[in-house]
């Protein structure tokens, strides 16, 4: 990432106010639920939202009993997260840093979550070094039929996955 993508980003929450509610993503919390349910031996202690924009995400999983480390590149957008946060007793790590830089401690997180967001270089290293071993990673993004939808506002495949590709080449 560069200078240019946070001040587009900080750009683009100029302006918002602090959210009244934000639903987070329902693959989300269904995927959460299906972990606690079928692999309910496997303690989940500390999650990673990756690229987290306002934090809806985070901040369900904080009031799922997670501690989360939510990153983003945006000060505005960390700024209305945290903010939304407070309101609805949730306690969240806001990290403002470029996913292209920044280190997670090892093994840490029984938990990655990306949603709606895709570096094929940074987000593969940061999983595999973050990621504990037996970890979850919670992954959403558009595939590359995304392109050839009349409603969508994605044209560019690269900003969009191959079927198989995030399995065989970036984990």
């Amino acid at each position: 990432m560069t200078d240019d993508d946070r001040e587009r980003w900080n750009q683009k929450y100029d302006g918002q106010s602090v959210l009244s509610t934000t639903a987070p993503d329902e693959w989300l919390i269904e995927a959460v639920e299906h972990i606690r349910r079928e692999h309910s031996s496997e303690q989940l202690h500390r999650a990673v939202d990756l690229a987290c924009g306002l934090g809806q995400n985070s901040i369900w999983m904080a009031q799922q009993g997670l501690d989360v480390d939510a990153v983003d590149i945006s000060e505005r957008g960390l700024q209305l997260a945290s903010e939304f946060a407070s309101a609805n007793d949730a306690d969240v790590q806001w990290i403002t840093a470029d996913l292209d830089q920044w280190q997670p401690t090892s093994s840490r997180y029984d938990i990655a979550v990306v949603f709606r967001f895709l570096d094929r270089i940074s987000t593969p290293r940061i999983v595999r070094e973050g990621l504990r071993l037996g970890g979850w990673l919670i992954y959403e993004t558009f595939s590359n039929a995304q392109c050839d939808r009349a409603d969508s506002h994605i044209r560019n495949p690269d900003y969009t996955l191959k079927p198989g590709e995030l399995s065989e080449t970036m984990f």
